[in-house]
């Protein structure tokens, strides 16, 4: 039999519970080195192209981004550094060649956290015509 403050205990009980819980979920720190895939669309087009991004040690280079948007733009010798607990942003050396690469090469990309073995990847870069392309996605850990 319940008493009135047998009763008080269980919520606290479970909300006691709950925080523990989302304690230990949030202090399981995200370690975003290694290889990861999707894909990812310019915004404004209706394509999505295959993206495989390899991340090195954190602030060394040795991260790599390649897309394959019918030619293959492959981005290597990048760093990558932590924006707080749960994002990255990445800066590559200026390539030439390929148009896509060189002006990918000079924007920035941002990866955040966007669930367990995935990261939202975007993408802000020169459009080439005095503009800005968006290119977002999301990559999942591989394997």
């Amino acid at each position: 039999m319940f008493t009135c403050q047998s009763k008080s205990r269980i919520p606290l009980a479970i909300a006691s519970m709950f925080a523990l819980f989302a304690g230990v979920a949030h202090a399981e720190a995200v370690d975003p080195h290694g290889q990861w895939v999707g894909r990812t669309q310019v915004e404004g087009q209706r394509d999505a192209d295959k993206t495989t991004l390899s991340l090195g040690a954190i602030d060394q280079q040795g991260t790599s981004l390649e897309l394959d948007t019918g030619r293959t733009c492959r981005l290597r010798d990048g760093t990558y550094s932590a924006q707080g607990t749960d994002a990255w942003s990445l800066h590559f050396k200026p390539e030439s060649g390929d148009n896509l690469c060189e002006r990918l090469s000079q924007g920035e990309v941002i990866l955040r956290v966007a669930g367990p073995r995935k990261l939202a990847f975007e993408a802000r870069y020169p459009d080439g015509k005095g503009g800005q392309n968006q290119r977002n996605g999301v990559l999942m850990r591989y394997p």
